[in-house]
């Protein structure tokens, strides 16, 4: 069958059963643009920012479970994604890139815009490539898909000159790269030995990274927790839901700064590390990242992730799905009569200290109710009261108020919670995606003003394409997570009062709305939350609401925070 290479792409794609690709257009796509236009199958959804391009495809693959597909020009395009490319990376998306590239007849005369893309990307993608032939079009994009839906899983980039969009090729259809199964069983004498860990333990603790949801374990892992009687602690990156928030067992995400595990009254004394990039630290630590009193047993399907900032006493190369129920089934033919009850012991203490320590938290926010300025305990409530009774899904780069949104919101659904706090720029795109993923639920983007302004773009896509997502802005007038680390800085030296570049003033997010097209509001009474929330929910169609919250409340249960 003689095709062009755009013509293979996008048969490619439909196998795929790709139903949107997200990109900003330039003149190296425009062989594949011109195909694409050609095929209803899928959709061409275009922005003014390449980082929101890779943002909407972000969103998109995490909430749908499928691929997520960008096209983005030559060196200045590429470049432009780096900072959405890292957050999928680390969030283990699985994405597509195809780049488009100058015409490989000058790649000896330094065309204009012309780059070596590869090490542009090369730190934030799992597999990366430049095609130098357009026969081999049809194995690359293929082998693309493969290895960005293969666990682990993550974006793959794929370099493409224009001539050879353009060429026409013999292509087989006949024989396709299929996504390798990954239901890889443990080693039998390493998975006694860990159980045997854990049966003995006196206060084992669970810490779980996206791995859990992306192989569809987290049923797997309530079952573990249940039957040990273990906390459960998530990474500080949470791209999706991975454990219930309001499950008794679930005892918050473990800090960047040091590690420890909140709640308990002493150490763990052994802890199962579910998932890869668990230790990230913010800042350096003296000393180990785990106290050596701790007996690591760490679990993932990539051995490469084993032993690099941790040393693990036990290590299980398994698909974490698979692993978690075959070790939950040997802790219980392991586990005593006494050991049961003890481990239904520890379940009810930590039950009970839970519900003490909620309570606290629930005090604390009833005595900032009708604080003035207004507090973001305040308006996240009552952003829970109107969305989460609808099921809405919340896409969340709140930042240091994400302290916030977990306490008060307490995903427990699947597909229900999207975040990430790396990278600004994220939470406006990929709330994008993710309402392209989950027609019909009110979907809300909670941002700071600084997060916002990183990917205010978006709010043209969503004019646009009628893309009815509901952007709040909790505007405290600057980089909270700046202000945050000089408090932190035992060094500081600057005198008070000095322009440390954290205070953002007071934006006009109304201006910028409506200079896209969209309806925005601005909210300082608590009383005027609920109202506008449930106006644009109704409306159904896109909408900003920018809410004053206090600026010196950066963040709930941070050190030298109020």
């Amino acid at each position: 069958m003689e095709m062009t290479g755009a013509e293979v792409i996008c048969r490619i794609l439909k196998d795929q059963s790709v139903k949107y690709v997200f990109g900003v257009p330039g003149n190296t796509e425009i062989p594949l643009l011109d195909t694409l236009a050609q095929t209803p199958e899928i959709t061409y959804l275009s922005a003014i920012h390449e980082a929101v391009s890779m943002g909407m495809a972000d969103g998109y693959a995490r909430a749908s479970d499928e691929v997520g597909v960008v096209l983005v020009h030559t060196a200045p395009g590429t470049a432009y994604i780096v900072g959405n490319l890292y957050n999928a990376y680390n969030a283990g998306t699985p994405i597509v890139v195809l780049a488009g590239q100058q015409d490989s007849r000058l790649q000896w005369h330094d065309p204009y815009l012309d780059s070596d893309l590869l090490p542009l990307v090369s730190e934030y993608t799992k597999e990366r490539w430049w095609v130098g032939h357009a026969q081999d079009i049809e194995t690359a994009v293929r082998r693309a898909f493969k290895e960005a839906a293969t666990p682990p899983k993550g974006p793959v980039f794929v370099a493409i000159p224009r001539d050879l969009q353009s060429q026409t090729v013999a292509a087989d259809f006949r024989a396709h790269g299929g996504q390798v199964p990954v239901d890889i069983r443990p080693d039998s004498e390493c998975l006694t030995r860990a159980a045997q860990l854990l049966v003995d333990a006196e206060q084992p603790a669970i810490l779980a990274g996206h791995q859990v949801p992306d192989a569809g374990a987290v049923g797997e892992l309530v079952e573990l927790a249940e039957t040990l009687g273990a906390p459960v602690y998530t990474t500080a990156q949470v791209p999706k839901l991975i454990f219930p928030a309001s499950h008794p067992l679930y005892y918050s995400r473990v800090p960047p700064i040091g590690f420890s595990l909140p709640g308990l009254e002493g150490h763990a004394d052994v802890l199962l590390a579910v998932g890869s990039q668990l230790f990230k630290q913010l800042f350096y630590v003296e000393g180990p990242i785990i106290p050596p009193e701790i007996r690591l047993i760490h679990m993932d399907v990539d051995p490469r992730s084993m032993g690099r900032d941790c040393v693990a006493e036990m290590a299980l190369v398994t698909n974490p799905k698979v692993g978690l129920a075959e070790l939950t089934a040997e802790v219980r033919r392991l586990m005593s009569p006494a050991q049961h009850k003890r481990s239904q012991q520890r379940f009810e203490q930590l039950r009970n200290a839970r519900a003490e320590a909620k309570e606290a938290h629930e005090l604390t926010f009833k005595k900032e109710w009708d604080a003035v300025p207004l507090r973001p305990s305040r308006a996240i409530r009552e952003i829970a009261d109107v969305i989460l009774p609808r099921g809405g899904v919340v896409v969340d780069e709140a930042v240091m108020l994400t302290t916030y949104v977990e306490y008060i919101m307490e995903f427990s659904e699947p597909a229900s919670y999207f975040s990430s706090n790396a990278c600004l720029g994220w939470g406006l795109p990929a709330s994008l995606g993710v309402a392209l993923a989950a027609p019909g639920k009110p979907v809300v983007a909670l941002v700071g003003d600084g997060s916002a302004l990183f990917g205010i773009q978006a709010l043209w896509t969503a004019a646009k394409y009628h893309i009815p997502v509901i952007a709040v802005v909790l505007n405290n007038r600057g980089y909270a997570a700046i202000k945050w680390a000089f408090s932190m800085y035992p060094e500081k030296g600057s005198p008070q009062g000095a322009d440390l570049g954290y205070d953002l003033g007071n934006v006009d997010f109304l201006k910028l709305a409506q200079a896209f097209g969209i309806a925005g509001h601005h909210v300082e009474d608590a009383a005027q939350i609920r109202p506008a929330l449930e106006a644009a929910i109704e409306e159904g169609t896109p909408a900003l609401i920018d809410i004053a919250v206090d600026p010196r409340d950066v963040g709930y249960g941070l050190p030298g925070l109020p």
